[in-house]
């Protein structure tokens, strides 16, 4: 049969759509006409902002994204991961309880990259733990570095906080175990990825829509912010799921924004200015990026 929407192609596949009586019906539909169908439905879920000057003087206004969640509650705790891995520390970690801290502010912390780190781990010379963030488990990997003597060293630009979820390895001086726990780091965010995809679609996807909801219709955007935005649709881009950009050129986006805090030093107008200009551009380049249909399949 052909497609009952253009009724030229032959038709590949079923979709719902709302007719003019307010229902659901079934249609038969060709492979191109139903993906014009999905991205119609997505632009309308992302959209905040009133579309007027329409055919038939028509108004467009807000819609949400909704559902049943079906991630429960809270993810497990990562187990033992980290400080297992060093039994042979324990003397380490006996001096540190008997004293330690007061010595360690006396020291000097030395910042170690993820070079030699799997290219899809690493993220502009840092660990990119966006998949241990959003399963809730950096804060462990904080305490079991802490207690091993290291710390994670994030990045806060433009008010944001740990922009993108990228670290460093701070350490005193043992740079033989921080490599080890560097492997450890990836084992654990490689881990966290899976569960993401595998048990907590909804906290995956959550994260996925949020960003580019905000990069489709920001009026301000800082570079601290984009960076940020750009760091769960870098993963979404490594798996292929996103249509419209690639893996590569999110790459190159946030490798050229400057989270040294620059922007900080313009005067108010001035940065809000630049900000708006920013906001504008991704309003444009992210307008047709869309979950693709493997992506919605999981998510939606």
């Amino acid at each position: 049969m052909k497609c009952e929407i253009c009724h030229q192609a032959d038709a590949a596949k079923a979709i719902r759509r709302e007719g003019a009586d307010g229902e659901e019906d079934e249609l038969y539909v060709c492979e191109a006409c139903a993906r014009a169908e999905r991205q119609r439905r997505q632009r309308k879920s992302s959209r905040t902002r009133k579309v007027t000057g329409l055919n038939g003087g028509v108004e467009m206004s807000v819609t949400e994204i909704s559902g049943d969640g079906d991630g429960g509650g809270e993810p497990p705790p990562i187990v033992g991961a980290i400080i297992n891995a060093f039994q042979d520390m324990v003397n380490d970690l006996e001096r540190a309880s008997k004293g330690g801290e007061e010595k360690k502010a006396e020291r000097k912390l030395v910042e170690i990259g993820a070079d030699g780190v799997d290219a899809a781990y690493r993220l502009c010379g840092g660990f990119h733990l966006e998949g241990l963030h959003l399963i809730g488990e950096l804060d462990a990997v904080r305490r079991a570095l802490h207690a091993l003597d290291m710390e994670l060293v994030g990045v806060e630009a433009d008010g944001v906080k740990d922009a993108g979820h990228v670290y460093r390895i701070g350490h005193y001086g043992d740079a033989e175990r921080v490599g080890r726990v560097a492997k450890d780091l990836v084992r654990e965010e490689r881990n966290a990825r899976v569960r993401l995809f595998e048990e907590l679609p909804r906290v995956y996807g959550d994260s996925l829509c949020r960003a580019l909801a905000i990069l489709k219709n920001c009026r301000l955007l800082s570079q601290g912010e984009y960076f940020d935005l750009l760091s769960p649709l870098r993963l979404a881009a490594k798996e292929k799921m996103l249509d419209g950009i690639t893996f590569a050129e999110i790459e190159r986006t946030m490798a050229k924004l400057d989270l040294s805090g620059s922007d900080g030093k313009l005067e108010q107008e001035e940065r809000d200015r630049v900000d708006a200009e920013r906001a504008d551009a991704a309003n444009r380049r992210f307008e047709d990026v869309m979950l693709n249909e493997r992506a919605e399949e999981k998510f939606l």
